[in-house]
Formats: C-alpha cells, structure tokens, sequence
C-alpha cells in the first residue's frame, strides 16, 4: 500500500527504513532525501515508528528519541 503519493513510499519502503534503524517520522524523510509536501502520509509514518518500537528493541539502534512536530519543523 502507498504511505505517500507525493514520494511514491509504500509500507514496505518505510519498513525497510525503520528495520535499518530509522526511527522517527522525520528519520525516514531525511534518510529518503526528501521533506513531507502535502503532509497526509506524517501520521500513518508516525504510527508505523511507533508500532515498530513497539514490537522491536529499536532503542538499541537509535539515538535519543527527538518530538517528531520539532523534527519535522526543523525540516
């Protein structure tokens, strides 16, 4: 399924991230080299950090989580 039509990412594109250690909303974008246009797809990719970090030790690879509305404001 498309997260984001306005970069073509799908599910498994974000998966694939976050199983390489991305883990932020804003982590995914930087590593995608791009910033969220229309911002529709911002909360589903949230929800699929959140999930992630749920169900793997993502703590082990990632550095001290960052409030993703200030890291995407940053952007």
């Amino acid at each position: 399924m498309y997260v984001c039509i306005c970069h073509g990412f799908t599910e498994k594109k974000v998966k694939q991230a976050l199983a390489d250690g991305v883990c932020s909303a804003a982590g995914f974008f930087t590593c995608m080299g791009c910033k969220p246009q229309c911002g529709k797809c911002v909360p589903y990719v949230r929800q699929m950090v959140t999930d992630h970090r749920n169900t793997l030790t993502c703590a082990n690879t990632c550095s001290a989580p960052v409030p993703e509305e200030a890291a995407i404001a940053a952007e």
